[in-house]
């Protein structure tokens, strides 16, 4: 490992180590492990992780009050204090060296809040155009899945 950090030293905006073990979260769903992975290494779909065209603001668009970084999303958006409240009731720290990053039942509140609060997923990603919510309510047969619209004859 310490060949591995002399050749490729970590970024200095990244504050989590590698490892050579997969990480205890990646034993979540699909979907939750990738959110975590994103978040931890700062190029989430949070509004203060940079990315290719990260001239938009960074204000937290559901709270307007601080940068929607990750600690930010998880522990101080006002907006989300009633989820945090019912799950992230354990889990007071989101850093590098935090308890929540060892313990199974920490990571699966943690995506249960991701989850229930939509923290860090794509923008976009639950609205429908309007074509499709008249056609959804027209036809029993047709299924709305995370925001894309399927109907029986796709």
């Amino acid at each position: 490992m310490e060949e591995w950090d002399a050749a490729a030293p970590d970024p200095a905006r990244y504050p989590f180590r590698p490892s050579l073990r997969p990480h205890p979260f990646m034993g979540l769903d699909k979907f939750s492990a990738g959110r975590l992975h994103q978040m931890r290494s700062g190029k989430s779909y949070l509004r203060a992780h940079p990315a290719w065209d990260s001239d938009g603001p960074t204000t937290c668009p559901r709270c307007q009050s601080a940068p929607e970084t990750f600690e930010h999303a998880i522990h101080h958006c006002s907006a989300k204090e009633p989820a945090r409240s019912r799950h992230l009731q354990a889990v007071l720290d989101v850093s590098p060296d935090a308890p929540v990053w060892l313990s199974a039942a920490l990571l699966d509140a943690l995506a249960c809040f991701i989850k229930a609060t939509a923290t860090a997923f794509p923008p976009g990603m639950f609205s429908r155009p309007t074509s499709a919510f008249s056609s959804i309510s027209s036809s029993s047969s047709n299924v709305v899945s995370f925001g894309y619209f399927m109907s029986s004859q796709d």
